[in-house]
This record gives C-alpha cells, sequence and structure tokens, in this order.
C-alpha cells in the first residue's frame, strides 16, 4: 500500500471544490425547485385561462341567449301593443289602397315612368256634385205653413195680398217610431131564424197571430228579432228603447216568445242547410261564442261558432267543440269541393274529394307581422307584401277578362310565371344558412300551405283569400261584444238559425225585414205552425216578382 505525502494546499483545494460542489448542487436544488414552481404556476395560470376562456363563452353564449330573448320580447310586446293599440286594417298608411288624404312630401321621389298614380277614393276635390238627394221613393206627408191672417196684407194700406201661382217647397227627412195599440173589434150576430141550423153568436174570425193568443203582431216579433240579431242590440236595451216610446214589457216575456220563433223556423233552416250541402265550393271560419251554461262533459262556457258560406247561402253552426266533426256535419255525407279557408288544421284532416283552398290574406297578415315586430326585417317583409300584391293584381286583371279567350289565356301565364318566381325565391331563402329565425318560420309555414294557397291559379272561380268567411263573422262578433253570447243551449242554438236566415236573405239580396214577415204571416196563416209550403220561402225558389218586392237596398221607382 503507497500513502502520498500529506500536502495542505492540495487538502486545502479538495475542501473548496467540494465546498463549490455543495453550493452548486444546492443551488441546482434551489433552481430545480423554483422551475417546478414556476411551471406548476404556468399550470395554474394555463387552467385559469382555459376557465376563464370557457367562461368567456358560456357568457358569449349566455349574452346571445338573452339577446335573441330580447328580440323576441320587443316582438311579443309589439304584437300586444299592436292587438291593444294598433289599427286593425291592414292597410299601410300611405299605400294607393289605404285611402290616406295625406299629400306627398316635397322630398318623397316621382312615381316611375310608366306607372299610373291611382286616385284617392270617394269624391275628388273640384268635381261637380249631384245635388241634394230627394228620396222620392219614401212615403209623402204634405205640410202647409201659411202666413198668419194678419201678415195676408199690406202693412201701410191694408190692401190683402193676392194669392201666387205656386209654392215655395224644402223638405226633411223624419224618422218616427210608434207603438201602436190595436183592438180588433169583431161584430158579433145572432140568426133570426127558426131552423136552428146556426147556433149561438156568429163572429168573424180573429185575426192570424205567429204565436196564438199572444200579445204581440208579427211586425213586433220581425223587429226584435232584428233588433238582437242583425242590429245586435242586447234584449234588456231593447225593453229600454221600448219604454222610452211608453211600452212597459219584462225581458222574460219576450225571451219566451224567441223560444217560440225558434221552434217556426228550424224548418227554413233545415232547407238552407240542405242548400248549402249541394254546393261544390265553401268558405269556412269558426270564431269562439259563449253559452253561460252548464253542460255535461263540458269544461268551461267557450263554444264555437262555424260558418260556412255559399253563393246563396249562409249556415251557422253552434258546437261545443272546434273539432272535424263539425265541418263534416256541415258538409253532409261524401261531400266533393273546395273549401276556402284558414290554415286550420281542422280543414285538412277532412281528406276525401275535399280540397282546401288556404288564404292568402293570413300569409299577407304573417310578412306584416314579421315587419311590425322585427325591424330588420321590414325590408325583407316589404318585398314579400309586394310579391303578395302583384299576385292579387294579376289575377284581378286576370277575372276581368272574357274567360277563354286570348286575353284571358296570357293573364294566365303571367300569373303563373309570377307563381313561378315567388316559389323560387322562398326555396332559395330557405337554403340560407343565415336567415333570420322569424323570416325562416314564415317561409316554412308559406312552403308547407303552398299545395292549397296555389289551388286558385287552376281554378279561377275559387278567390284567393277568405274575407267572404270573415265578413260573415263580423255581425256576430259585434253581438258577442254587446252581450257576451248566450245565456242557454237553446238560447245559442236559436242565434245559430236567426244568424243563418238573416245572413242568407242578405246573401240574396233580399230585405230581411219584409222577408222574416212574410214568412211569419204564412205562419200565422197555418195556425201558428211552420207553413205548409216551405220550399216557397226558400231564397233561390222565389219568383221574380217577390224577389223585386223583397230587394234590398230597395231601389226608386
Amino acid at each position: 500500500m503507497c500513502f502520498l505525502p500529506y500536502d495542505p494546499g492540495v487538502f486545502n483545494g479538495l475542501l473548496g471544490f467540494e465546498q463549490d460542489l455543495i453550493d452548486l448542487r444546492a443551488e441546482a436544488n434551489y433552481w430545480k425547485a423554483m422551475h417546478a414552481r414556476a411551471c406548476e404556476r404556468e399550470s395554474r395560470w394555463k387552467q385559469r385561462a382555459h376557465e376563464l376562456e370557457a367562461a368567456l363563452g358560456e357568457r358569449e353564449g349566455h349574452l346571445s341567449k338573452l339577446s335573441k330573448e330580447n328580440e323576441e320580447l320587443k316582438a311579443k310586446l309589439a304584437w300586444l301593443q299592436q292587438q291593444l293599440f294598433g289599427r286593425k286594417s291592414e292597410k299601410k298608411k300611405g299605400s294607393p289602397d289605404s285611402g290616406s288624404s295625406e299629400a306627398p312630401s316635397e322630398t318623397s321621389s316621382p312615381p316611375e315612368a310608366g306607372t299610373r298614380k291611382r286616385r284617392k277614393r270617394g269624391k275628388q276635390r273640384g268635381a261637380k256634385g249631384r245635388g241634394r238627394k230627394h228620396h222620392e221613393e219614401l212615403e209623402t206627408e204634405v205640410i202647409i205653413h201659411d202666413l198668419e191672417e194678419g201678415k195676408k196684407c199690406c202693412p201701410t194700406c191694408g190692401k190683402p195680398f193676392l194669392l201666387f201661382p205656386g209654392t215655395e217647397d224644402s223638405q226633411e227627412i223624419h224618422w218616427e217610431v210608434r207603438l201602436v195599440r190595436r183592438i180588433h173589434k169583431r161584430p158579433r150576430y145572432v140568426p133570426d131564424c127558426d131552423c136552428r141550423a146556426v147556433p149561438g153568436i156568429v163572429t168573424a174570425p180573429p185575426p192570424p197571430k205567429v204565436i196564438p193568443k199572444g200579445l204581440f203582431s208579427t211586425g213586433f216579433w220581425v223587429r226584435v228579432v232584428l233588433e238582437k240579431f242583425l242590429f245586435q242590440r242586447p234584449l234588456y236595451r231593447v225593453c229600454k228603447a221600448l219604454e222610452l216610446e211608453g211600452l212597459s214589457v219584462s225581458q222574460g216575456t219576450l225571451t219566451g216568445g224567441l223560444r217560440r220563433l225558434g221552434e217556426l223556423l228550424q224548418p227554413l233552416y233545415a232547407g238552407i242547410l240542405q242548400r248549402c250541402r249541394g254546393a261544390n265550393h265553401w268558405h269556412m271560419d269558426e270564431t269562439r261564442w259563449m253559452v253561460f251554461s252548464d253542460v255535461e262533459g263540458k269544461i268551461g262556457h267557450r263554444w264555437w261558432l262555424w260558418v260556412a258560406v255559399t253563393t246563396d247561402t249562409c249556415v251557422f253552426v253552434l258546437d261545443p267543440t272546434r273539432s272535424a266533426n263539425v265541418p263534416k256535419t256541415i258538409l253532409g255525407e261524401d261531400p266533393e269541393g273546395i273549401i276556402s279557408a284558414d290554415r286550420y288544421g281542422v280543414y285538412k284532416s277532412l281528406g276525401g274529394k275535399i280540397l282546401v283552398a288556404f288564404c292568402w290574406a293570413h300569409v299577407r297578415r304573417d310578412f306584416l307581422r314579421v315587419e311590425r315586430e322585427y325591424g330588420k326585417l321590414k325590408c325583407w317583409a316589404d318585398g314579400w307584401v309586394e310579391r303578395i300584391r302583384d299576385l292579387y293584381r294579376l289575377n284581378a286583371q286576370r277575372l276581368a277578362a272574357p274567360r277563354n279567350s286570348k286575353e284571358f289565356r296570357r293573364e294566365q301565364r303571367k300569373l303563373r310565371e309570377a307563381i313561378a318566381r315567388m316559389r323560387a325565391a322562398w326555396k332559395s331563402e330557405l337554403r340560407d344558412p343565415a336567415l333570420h329565425p322569424a323570416a325562416r318560420k314564415t317561409l316554412v309555414c308559406l312552403r308547407r300551405h303552398w299545395k292549397g294557397l296555389t289551388i286558385f291559379v287552376d281554378h279561377p272561380e275559387i278567390p284567393m283569400d277568405n274575407n267572404e268567411a270573415e265578413r260573415r263573422l263580423r255581425n256576430p262578433v259585434v253581438g258577442r261584444k254587446n252581450y257576451y253570447g248566450s245565456g242557454s243551449v237553446w238560447s245559442g242554438a236559436l242565434a245559430a238559425v236567426l244568424f243563418t236566415i238573416i245572413q242568407t236573405a242578405l246573401r240574396n239580396n233580399l230585405d230581411p225585414q219584409r222577408y222574416l214577415q212574410a214568412y211569419f204571416e204564412a205562419c200565422a196563416q197555418n195556425g201558428g205552425e211552420p207553413p205548409r209550403d216551405l220550399e216557397a220561402f226558400l231564397p233561390w225558389n222565389l219568383s221574380e216578382e217577390k224577389r223585386a218586392s223583397w230587394r234590398y237596398p230597395k231601389r226608386p221607382p
């Protein structure tokens, strides 16, 4: 074994190197610890950054959702404001057919070349007047207004005036409502012979009444019927009006009389319904009608008043449901034809040989609602409203031409081309992924009903809209607002019967007052029962003489 000699310098150098190594190792451990802490902080900050990014994305999604909800709420608010305070007319302010009297502003652009400016409705400023109407068709009462005796002479010399030929005439229209108490006196006779062939007292038969032994005349009941079911005045108001004329009658008395009249009118209603079933085109619609009577199996008091309009009938049916059974009942067994209706699903389920022509007015309302509720879609909605307006214009031009003429075929071709362009437009817009949800929903609805909306193209006799049914429902709706509906099931059925008879008479240009007067007089002649010859009172069976005498409005001779 070899031992090196001890050298203090070397030994101290080794100790110094060892200490440096220890220091370096400590420093390395320190920096390793600092690196680990830095990596841990980096990991924590990365995780925090990811969390913040996720929160930001979630916040952006939430803000987007809130923005969408805000837009929908604004649209709903605009709809509610329109329902409460808005104009019910769908005509735009300032449009050519709106009837607005506002003059165009100086900054407005002039009409395009080749376009004809439509004149305003009504009498034009500066046009020659037609003069005051004399109404010579009315019953005339002549009243003489002469000078007082003291004024028929000269105030100076006292010499009397001479009568000059002619008179100074003026007229006024007087409206007089009178209640008359009629006393029918029938002289009594006693036979003065001994053969006794005629025993007892002999008198003329009593005057016939629509309600035998009733107090009121046939004309009185006709007026009550028209007040309630044409002018839509509640019975209590009718009683108040009678009180102003000096007659005090209870509402129950009038109610009982109307119930009795309903039995007499049922056969006439059945005849009109049968005529309606024989048609091949119907306008159909429905509206709510309250019946304040508890019915087994029926929850609540909301019933439905249905209407079916043909060329010469207008049938109303009151039913507690809004199901497809009601139009099936109206149309009868195995119907065949076309129904003009709105987009209610019941009409689509009829099937069979029934086609449903949907209403373009409802489609137009969809675009007007989008325009009103979503301001940024105004230009888009205006474009579609203009397209629909062009369809109405082209269809009117087609119908104005003689059928099967060259002009008719030309207008038919223009209409088909406009329909094709409209179809291409909604197909193209639906393929756009950036299309607004409200606009997409409207166009999807248009696409779903497109087949029914274009039936009028191949059937020129079918209107583009269902306005006829909606117009016929206006009168009952006024009654619903005035007296809320019916107090019992029988009174609701009576309302449907009388709405049918009165509106059918108006549909055939008949005066409902004269029509009902003649029918009730026939019932009175038959002892308070429906007339035996019921067919003679159906409007389409009337003679030309009766139709002329019952014409409404009555034309001056």
